[in-house]
């Protein structure tokens, strides 16, 4: 599956050999990929992230992630699925999904307070979550767990996972995992306070047999994560807070800890805290784009309270409010039309800097004398040209009596992704033919990535970002503010029209993987520092790889590095 550097299949035994006996190790890898040296690192590094040029986003907590960022695998379980598999009706029986989850009985949390009677109109007769879904099969998932819960019930097991009677007792099961026919884990709940004294299941966990004392210790992040995030100076939370979309709004109900799972409705704020501290890392958060001002006031002090204060903080309002894809988007212009006019098509870009210079101005307050820790960022679309003047000076704002949304604000961000075209659907017929050619199609590819003019539709190759990257720097300089990326890398898609899509998304995949890869993301971080950028969040830390992108620096937190992770921490260690 990973197939990085083109290993033999006795290199492949030894980094298996490598993994069973706890050696951590990564691939250095010479500028032309032609040399792949194996080398060992300790696992406890020393060296800090304090002078590291880098930051990395964090990909989005899901029963489908490589991330495994937690110890307790519940917190990334999907919502509960209604399940009928007792009652005895042709509608009914052994039905995986009655659709019918608004019908819950649940308590604050998300945990299953009481399951239906026979008797009752809802369908559903039990609820249950699965684990590993869609995993791929290399990943060393496979192994005994405790399910550790409170409460009175039955649960069972299915699918790869099976429980051991003999070793299991009240509020303790055990479980092992055998992916060797499906990745997928199934946790059902059959009966819940069987009494009917209000003592249900729930509390429940899913933890590594051999993670059992970390997480008696109070530990929350599973250590091979904290591995590889660790060369990182700053961790952007956008879509740990899942910012677009996002339909928080009042504090009060906003995610907590004892949540049932965090994939529902975002990790929460005492979980981001928690691992900034451990890390020593700069968070970076956004703000809800429908969030109360009591809302940020209240996000502002927890932050002030507990994160470590000798770190700094990055907020930034939403995420891209400008794509059309977002909710936040379409809100913003609703929003800013309410307050200045149907008539003014600029209207969300206008709002959206107004919020962000709202939004500064109460971090900064709240924070008082160490107001210089919270650094405001406020972004634009980096090829819409003329869209920052809108954002920035916000005009309309400005004919309230108001000044410059810019004003105020630390950092100005934008976008340092490069795809040469290649998705573009006028792009699609030269693509396809480059799919065809082997090693000689790759190496077009990405002689297209670095200077472009091999496709009809030519642009966004590293010689256009770098073009782009200093016209930003020159308005950054304008304005007083630094210029940072808030994500960035390669933006390898297939355009979902293209009649090819399956077989351009495996070559973009491909591309990916192979080692000239590490060269196009030298050059696009050295070009990135000679144009004045400061901070680079890469876009992102860990995922496999599908049809929809190849976002990832790692395809999995078990993956010893990449052409695209090994590039990254060599940058770190060159450009401090």
């Amino acid at each position: 599956m990973f197939n990085l550097f083109r290993f033999n299949f006795n290199k492949n035994i030894l980094l298996f050999l490598m993994f069973l006996l706890g050696i951590s190790i990564v691939f250095s890898t010479t500028i032309d990929g032609s040399q792949n040296n194996l080398q060992e690192f300790a696992i406890s590094q020393t060296l800090s992230n304090t002078q590291s040029s880098l930051g990395i986003n964090l990909g989005g907590v899901a029963s489908y992630s490589t991330q495994f960022p937690f110890i307790d695998h519940f917190k990334t379980s999907p919502p509960w699925i209604t399940t009928c598999q007792s009652k005895n009706t042709s509608d009914c029986h052994k039905v995986w999904d009655t659709e019918e989850s608004d019908l819950l009985d649940l308590d604050e949390q998300g945990w299953v307070k009481s399951l239906p009677k026979p008797e009752d109109p809802p369908r559903y007769t039990q609820v249950s979550t699965i684990f590993f879904a869609d995993i791929p099969k290399n990943t060393p998932i496979a192994g005994q767990y405790l399910i550790l819960y409170d409460g009175e019930g039955t649960l069972e097991y299915g699918l790869s996972a099976k429980k051991d009677l003999a070793l299991s007792k009240p509020g303790r099961d055990v479980i092992n995992i055998d992916s060797s026919n499906t990745s997928i884990a199934l946790i059902l709940i059959a009966e819940t306070d069987p009494n009917q004294t209000g003592n249900y299941l729930r509390n429940i966990r899913m933890i590594r047999a051999e993670d059992e004392t970390r997480y008696q210790n109070g530990e929350q992040f599973n250590p091979a994560f904290l591995e590889k995030i660790k060369p990182f100076k700053t961790l952007r939370f956008m879509d740990w807070m899942q910012t677009n979309h996002s339909p928080q709004k009042e504090w009060k109900n906003r995610p907590v800890p004892e949540r049932v799972t965090y994939s529902d409705v975002g990790v929460p704020l005492e979980v981001m805290i928690a691992l900034s501290n451990q890390q020593k890392a700069e968070p970076w958060f956004n703000m809800p784009h429908q969030a109360t001002d009591e809302y940020i006031r209240n996000f502002a002090q927890k932050v002030k309270a507990e994160l470590n204060p000798n770190l700094n903080i990055y907020v930034e309002f939403s995420n891209e409010v400008w794509n059309w894809n977002f909710k936040q988007t379409h809100y913003a212009l609703e929003q800013g039309q309410a307050r200045w006019g149907k008539d003014k098509g600029d209207a969300f870009f206008q709002w959206y800097g107004m919020r962000s210079a709202q939004m500064c101005e109460i971090w900064k307050k709240e924070f008082g004398n160490q107001a210089n820790r919270v650094i405001c960022v406020i972004s634009t679309q980096t090829y819409y040209k003329g869209a920052e003047s809108h954002i920035l000076e916000c005009s309309y704002w400005v004919a309230e009596g108001n000044k410059p949304c810019y004003q105020g604000m630390d950092a100005y961000a934008i976008a340092g992704y490069f795809s040469g075209g290649l998705g573009e659907l006028e792009n699609s017929s030269v693509v396809q033919s480059w799919v065809n050619q082997g090693d000689q199609g790759i190496n077009q590819a990405f002689e297209q990535l670095k200077k472009g003019g091999l496709l009809p539709k030519d642009w966004n190759s590293l010689v256009d970002n770098y073009k782009m990257f200093l016209r930003h720097a020159e308005i950054a300089k304008a304005k007083g503010l630094k210029l940072v990326a808030y994500e960035g890398g390669q933006h390898l898609v297939a355009n979902p029209k293209d009649p090819n899509k399956e077989q351009v998304s495996k070559f973009f995949i491909q591309l990916n993987r192979d080692p000239q890869m590490y060269d196009a993301y030298l050059q696009l971080l050295q070009d990135w520092k000679q144009a004045g950028g400061t901070l680079f969040m890469h876009f992102s830390d860990i995922g496999k790889p599908t049809k929809y992108g190849s976002w990832g620096a790692l395809e999995s937190v078990y993956q010893p590095t990449s052409p695209k992770y090994q590039a990254l921490e060599d940058f770190i260690d060159n450009n401090p």
